[in-house]
């Protein structure tokens, strides 16, 4: 065989096995993910990674580099499980098994980032794509109100990128779910279809829907006497809900030793996503295992099970008016105040201060300036007054009153600017009469001896000494004492010898 035969069975046996790949391989989908945070929507993805591929989900949990949980801090999430033929459970146990296609999914939490969202979408995605709307059984209050608003979600996203699509393929997609509704039938059901759900079908996205209610084992907390009857209300309203838009209805739960339902929730997007045969029947009724696929459910139905809802009225009554928040109210917020900008603060009051008759800022601040100054100098004032006192106290017990009397005598009259009279030791040793006590101020008369005080007028000397109250407050640094007082001593005492 030469070389130009090889080529050409090399290109024949290249050939067969790209079509035999092309053949056993599954396009891959694309599920958008709807609900708020924190009610195991990852939790449940990756059980339904674990039971799609158990080998992809063990090196999935291995690489993950943040086991205690992932950050909120993002406006779209992504994950992905494999897709395969749910026939196939076997085969995905072992260690070197590959599904044949994967399911990316997209998760969004919060309203505010549906822009985001609706950057990663085209029109040609809707073609393989289906919706998925996750609501909490243990806070069962929300889940009405994150279902309407979920919808009214996708509702716009979906009539967005629909009108970018040819009318043909519009048409085709709107027909799609109609037929699925039409033609549902359940695992080894024989009988005609007598009645459908699409005549109470009410808007047709053209993509599957499937409301998902997470954490079902808080149905436990539903048998209370609070909370009687809201398990039968929460299926009515739910449902009733659901029928208007074409979806599935299903409860799961994912615990590490107790999983309901993601096996089933599995096994319905492969069957609404690459059409492979659903064996499951729907579970109707049920506290905690529900399921509803598309097209099991009419109208007829749910006003049965409305009509048995404790209480009666059926559905007229509002939902949130039978199940209400078990949750404590929050805390009053504080009163907000509100601050004027300071241009009206300062006209307003200046308006007051011309009432009250103020002057001028500066006026007002020179005149407080001189009141605490002249305060001040009348404490320093009182202070060194005080202290005076206080030191004259001290030595009167060291001399007797005469001499204290001359000292105090002296400094009067050394303030004064006169020469100090004698003393009355001096004019009885030299002989003479002491005259009449003169004022401080006036000269003595010429060609005679200043007269001394009389020993009665010595004893007002010491009244000089003002003491000021306890209560005064007293300056910040005292005067210090007449630095003569020391000096003066000495004579004195030398005079009272």
């Amino acid at each position: 065989m030469n070389k130009g035969d090889e080529k050409v069975n090399l290109g024949l046996w290249e050939q067969i096995l790209k079509e035999v790949d092309t053949q056993s391989r599954m396009p891959d989908k694309t599920l958008l993910m709807f609900g708020r945070a924190g009610i195991g929507k990852r939790t449940l993805l990756q059980g339904l990674l674990q039971h799609a591929c158990p080998a992809a989900a063990a090196a999935d949990a291995a690489a993950d580099t943040n086991p205690e949980g992932h950050s909120r801090a993002i406006g779209l999430d992504y994950a992905y499980f494999g897709a395969r033929d749910p026939e196939q459970d076997e085969n995905a146990s072992a260690p070197d098994y590959v599904c044949p296609a994967a399911c990316s999914v997209l998760i969004l939490e919060e309203l505010k980032h549906e822009p985001v969202l609706k950057s990663r979408l085209s029109a040609d995605m809707l073609k393989h794509a289906a919706a998925v709307i996750c609501l909490d059984l243990k806070a069962p209050w929300t889940m009405m109100e994150d279902l309407r608003q979920w919808l009214e979600v996708l509702q716009r996203l979906t009539s967005e990128m629909t009108q970018q699509l040819p009318l043909g393929e519009q048409d085709q997609l709107r027909e799609r779910v109609v037929s699925t509704i039409a033609n549902f039938k359940e695992a080894d059901d024989t009988s005609e279809v007598t009645e459908t759900g699409s005549a109470s079908l009410v808007y047709n996205m053209g993509i599957p829907i499937v409301v998902v209610v997470t954490r079902a084992d808080g149905a436990s907390n539903l048998d209370s006497q609070k909370t009687a009857g809201w398990s039968e209300t929460i299926e009515a309203y739910l449902r009733n809900e659901c029928l208007s838009y074409g979806a599935a209805l299903v409860y799961t739960m994912c615990q590490a030793k107790n999983a309901r339902n993601v096996d089933l929730l599995f096994d319905y997007l492969m069957n609404r996503l690459y059409a492979f045969p659903l064996k499951t029947k729907a579970q109707v009724p049920s506290r905690d295992a529900l399921f509803v696929p598309t097209g099991w459910d009419t109208q007829t139905k749910v006003d049965q099970a409305a009509s048995q809802l404790p209480g009666g009225g059926g559905l007229d009554r509002s939902f949130e008016s039978i199940v209400i928040s078990l949750e404590p109210p929050p805390p009053t917020p504080p009163a907000v105040e509100e601050c004027e900008d300071m241009p009206t603060f300062l006209r307003r009051h200046a308006a007051i201060l011309q009432k009250l008759g103020g002057g001028s800022g500066a006026t007002r601040k020179s005149v407080a300036m001189a009141q605490d100054g002249g305060e001040a100098r009348r404490t320093s004032t009182a202070v060194a007054a005080r202290r005076t006192s206080k030191d004259s106290q001290a030595a009167a017990g060291n001399t007797d009153n005469a001499a204290l009397a001359n000292f105090f005598q002296n400094l009067l009259t050394r303030n004064s600017g006169s020469a100090p009279p004698p003393d009355a030791a001096t004019i009885a040793a030299a002989g003479g009469t002491p005259a009449p006590a003169a004022p401080a101020a006036a000269a003595p008369e010429a060609g005679g001896a200043a007269a001394p005080p009389a020993p009665e007028a010595a004893a007002p000397a010491p009244a000089i000494s003002v003491s000021t109250p306890e209560a005064e407050k007293p300056a910040e640094k005292p005067a210090e004492p007449p630095a003569e007082a020391p000096a003066a001593e000495k004579p004195v005492e030398a005079a009272a010898a």
